[in-house]
């Protein structure tokens, strides 16, 4: 088997890479990123995200071909703002999948802006935390998926599985086989990640609305505003959940040394990062690296 391709659509760029899963993890096979024009796309969960269908479609034949690829069955990842992800705990998980999505929606119901049977959902069980049951679900309103679903068809690719960014890059640090408690941290294009897990399970998941740059007036604001969403996190994590300190800190996709050493002198947390050197998966391609690896079915 060559490996499994997936497909990054976010604000300012599109990135494509096949991926290839071994007994080590992975090993990055070929792939390619372009920037998109300004304004092109805003994740939104409600409306249309996508302004000119005809130009995107012109950039994924682009990227294509820049790959060498042809087509075929592709893991699509999204922006984390055009999905709604979180928990839904049950006293007992049984059913179908068909049935288990009718749950979900039933109980989302109230938290939509939009009306219910339009909703799409997807989720995946969690093992045991406590008592009775939990799911991690992944909620969208069709017509939104139905505009990326589109344009993808319009290139000859085919959506195997449609995930955020945020499922895409959680994928990539189970693989990368990364233990303990861990706040993974995830700087993107749209949004801020912070994803809590306990041995490779998640339990808090935030993703926060980000424009990628700081104020020109303030050149400090972007360092300002990752440390405070981690500060509020870290705070929730030992007031609300009762982890007084994580067991370190995970830098996904913005590995730069001098974030990495900051953030070490800031909370005293051993940081890693992903991708590692080794790897030679580029930064820009991490989340289609993830969703590749997500080709399957994915079950904790």
């Amino acid at each position: 088997m060559l490996g499994a391709w997936g497909l990054e659509i976010d604000t300012g760029r599109i990135g494509l890479c096949q991926i290839r899963q071994t007994s080590q993890g992975f090993q990055f096979k070929r792939g390619a990123s372009l920037p998109l024009p300004p304004g092109l796309l805003t994740p939104s969960l409600t409306e249309p995200n996508v302004s000119e269908g005809q130009e995107l479609t012109s950039q994924l034949r682009i990227l294509l071909k820049k790959t060498g690829w042809r087509g075929g069955s592709v893991v699509l990842t999204l922006p984390d703002l055009t999905c709604r992800t979180g928990f839904q705990d049950f006293e007992e998980v049984k059913g179908s999948s068909s049935e288990m999505r009718q749950l979900l929606c039933w109980r989302l119901k109230d938290r939509l802006t939009f009306p219910v049977q339009e909703a799409r959902i997807d989720y995946q069980p969690l093992p045991s935390h406590g008592n009775g049951s939990r799911l991690l679900y992944l909620l969208a309103r069709e017509a939104v998926i139905a505009q990326y679903e589109d344009l993808l068809d319009n290139v000859g690719l085919e959506p195997a599985r449609i995930v955020t960014r945020g499922a895409a890059l959680f994928r990539l640090h189970q693989v990368a086989g990364i233990s303990g408690k861990q706040l993974l941290f995830a700087i993107g294009p749209s949004s801020i990640l912070l994803i809590y897990a306990e041995q490779g399970v998640p339990r808090l998941w935030r993703a926060l609305p980000w424009n990628g740059h700081g104020d020109p007036a303030d050149p400090n604001y972007q360092a300002e505003r990752l440390l405070r969403e981690l500060q509020e996190t870290l705070g929730y994590l030992r007031e609300e959940m009762g982890v007084e300190k994580p067991d370190g800190l995970l830098l996904i996709g913005g590995g730069e040394e001098a974030l990495a050493e900051s953030l070490t002198q800031a909370y005293q947390l051993p940081v890693r990062t992903i991708p590692e050197r080794r790897q030679g998966l580029p930064v820009d391609l991490l989340a289609p690296a993830g969703a590749a690896l997500l080709h399957r079915a994915w079950r904790l």
